[in-house]
């Protein structure tokens, strides 16, 4: 007890130290001219010991009178300058050993003295000068737990965390006990096995681990086994576990900007949608609604530091460095190690050379990779391809699209429309979710092996351009692969005109995915004109695919054939006419789908291709000339005699000889 003075050695036996220990934990007396702070009239210092009990050159200084500073704070204690905290082991045991001794059960407090007062009775305990001195920082800022920590053995071992009783309270929940929290959780990592010692707290009088000995006298070795353990995933703790985690997720954060050192920003493109990520300093910009007005060119940018988002959708001017400069100050505010400013230049850079330039020219050539040609819908839709199904109202085409969408989510065939596995999404602008629910579950009545189909639902309002950057999120972040958009009129905003269509249909393959697009006919179209879609020829022109849909309905009856009818295709060859049959119960809770075959429907046949209707005319056997065949079925002659000339042999012979009257039946009639 070298030269301690009178309020040394009652501040050290006010803790239940004994003499005997104070002389073992060597504590001494500071000389007055060595201490250097203002108000301070006298100390002593309690020496750091390593593993083997020899003094490491770490000291910690108690202080009377404690100096009150200016922000109402008291400092009780001092370290030298420039030092870093270390793990205070009171020389008591041969803590070698004990590090060793996985078996052995180690406490832990904050302060040396509560440390000693517990060791002393027999208790492996260490103290950590406050709840987050067992975590070092580098002279870059890195921080590391106490290197002493990783000579001890964890794995197994029963540990306890002691705080004292104020940690408890709610206003100390998480600054104070997260501080231990975070603690137990680096050493589970490690294997131990973790909990907290919750001390009582009479008459909300603070009591730390020295203090409840001290009161406790000889009582404490039976009380101690009483008072409470709390385990981390108690769910008191619920608030200080979403705190760590938050905690957590930042300093796996700041450790990946400490261990890259690339400083190159890569830049991906969208759709429109222009991500920028720093790799050096785990930040990501998404810049959206690229727009240009007034001189400049101005974007919504998302920012995000790690898996935190720090900022969305705020208005940034990539030319302007007034409003980059003032969106880097307020980053600074929540990230202060980041050049916010610098990556904002880069970034906007960037976006604006890449939205000026637009999509990355590519060389065409015989050896570049594709994906084979393939159906999203068969026969209906190209994988990734917009096609239009169009025709009068009242018809059920957006029936037959949600049956489609269920098919994709299932990945089932019905009535022979088969379907890639996959996510679908309907934009709905003419009608509303219960009434497409309903759909739902009169199709799976009928079709059991849709009924676990889920159809992502979107009803619509505002023309499609306008929903474009929304809907492009949604597909990324849901995974869609299939779009059905009901109706196209509707999606323009009501404009018919050239324009318009272009706009749409631009939208609509920004959105990179495979759909199905319902569209009305004029309601009167020209006579002798081919059946067309609603509105201007780029509606058919941009389609990849068009099919008509016709139907045949008695007045009353719960069946109805729909006819689809590839009137134009700029992939493939145009596909045969698809019957389907429907049958509807009269509440529409039943909705079953089969094929049918047009062939067999008088009101069809004039619809379906020429070889066809010609073979269904001279299935009755009986030979005719081509003349016959062409008043018969109203095809023009010259139709007629160039599809006879092409197909013979295959689905029809030739009668009759020379100076004989030319006659066509079918193959294997006489």
């Amino acid at each position: 007890m070298t030269g301690l003075a009178p309020e040394h050695l009652a501040d050290l036996r006010a803790s239940g130290l004994t003499d005997d220990t104070i002389t073992l934990l060597g504590c001494k007396a500071v000389r007055p001219q060595e201490i250097r702070i203002p108000g301070v009239e006298s100390a002593y210092e309690l020496p750091y010991h390593t593993l083997n009990g020899q003094p490491n050159c770490f000291h910690r200084t108690k202080l009377f009178p404690p100096v009150m500073h200016a922000d109402g704070s008291t400092q009780k204690y001092d370290q030298p300058k420039g030092t870093a905290p270390q793990l205070y082991m009171p020389p008591l045991f041969p803590w070698a050993s004990v590090a060793k001794n996985q078996k052995c059960e180690l406490l832990v407090t904050e302060g040396e003295k509560k440390a000693a007062a517990m060791s002393q009775l027999g208790k492996y305990c260490l103290g950590v000068a406050g709840v987050w001195n067992w975590r070092q920082s580098l002279e870059s800022g890195e921080r590391f737990t106490i290197p002493t920590l990783d000579q001890f053995a964890w794995a197994d071992r029963p540990v306890l965390l002691v705080p004292d009783s104020d940690a408890w309270r709610d206003e100390k929940l998480v600054n104070v006990l997260g501080g231990f929290y975070a603690l137990g959780q680096e050493l589970i990592s490690r294997g131990a096995t973790i909990a907290l010692v919750k001390l009582p707290e009479p008459h909300g009088v603070k009591v730390g681990l020295d203090d409840w000995l001290v009161a406790l006298g000889d009582l404490w070795e039976q009380d101690w086994p009483a008072l409470e353990r709390i385990a981390l995933d108690d769910d008191r703790l619920a608030l200080v576990a979403a705190w760590w985690q938050g905690w957590r997720e930042k300093q796996a954060t700041h450790q990946a900007i400490k261990q890259r050192d690339a400083d190159d920003l890569t830049l991906t493109e969208v759709a429109g949608l222009y991500t920028v990520h720093s790799p050096t300093h785990a930040v990501g910009m998404t810049f959206d609604r690229l727009n240009e007005a007034r001189g400049g060119v101005f974007a919504e940018v998302t920012i995000t530091l790690g898996a935190t988002e720090l900022l969305s959708g705020v208005d940034v001017g990539l030319k302007s460095d007034t409003g980059q400069t003032k969106l880097a100050s307020s980053l600074k505010g929540m990230a202060s190690a980041i050049p916010w400013k610098l990556l904002l230049q880069r970034a906007c850079s960037l976006v604006l050379k890449r939205h000026r330039e637009g999509e990355p020219l590519r060389v065409l050539t015989v050896e570049t990779p594709v994906e084979a040609l393939s159906y999203q819908i068969n026969p209906l839709v190209f994988r990734g391809k917009a096609t239009v199904l169009f025709g009068d109202g009242g018809l059920g085409k957006s029936s037959l699209a949600l049956l489609s969408a269920m098919c994709v989510s299932t990945g089932e065939a019905v009535a022979g429309i088969a379907a890639l596995p996959g996510r679908a999404l309907y934009l709905d602008y003419e009608d509303s979710y219960d009434v497409h629910v309903r759909r739902m579950q009169a199709i799976a009545a009928c079709h059991p092996a849709l009924a676990r189909a889920d159809v992502h639902y979107q009803a619509c309002t505002e023309p499609l351009t306008a929903l474009t950057p929304t809907l492009l999120r949604r597909i990324q972040t849901d995974g869609i692969t299939f779009l059905v958009l009901d109706s196209l009129a509707a999606a323009t905003g009501g404009d018919a005109g050239a324009e318009a269509a272009t706009k749409v249909f631009r939208a609509i393959r920004t959105l990179n995915v495979g759909a199905l697009i319902l569209a009305h006919v004029p309601k009167s179209p020209g006579e002798g004109q081919e059946p067309s879609i609603y509105g201007s020829v780029f509606h058919k022109n941009f389609a990849r695919s068009t099919w008509e849909i016709r139907k045949v309905q008695e007045i009353g009856s719960d069946q109805a054939i729909l006819g689809l009818f590839n009137r134009k295709s700029n992939l493939s060859r145009l596909h045969y006419p698809l019957g389907l049959k429907v049958t509807q119960n009269e509440d529409g809770s039943q909705i079953r789908y089969e094929s049918a075959d047009l062939s067999q429907v008088a009101e069809m046949v004039t619809s379906l291709p020429a070889p066809a209707q010609i073979r269904n005319f001279l299935e009755d056997g009986t030979p005719r000339t081509a003349k016959a065949i062409a008043e018969a079925t109203g095809l023009k002659l010259d139709t007629v005699k160039s599809t006879l000339s092409r197909e013979k042999g295959r689905k029809w012979q030739m009668l009759g000889g020379a100076g004989q009257e030319t006659l066509w039946t079918v193959l294997g009639s006489k």
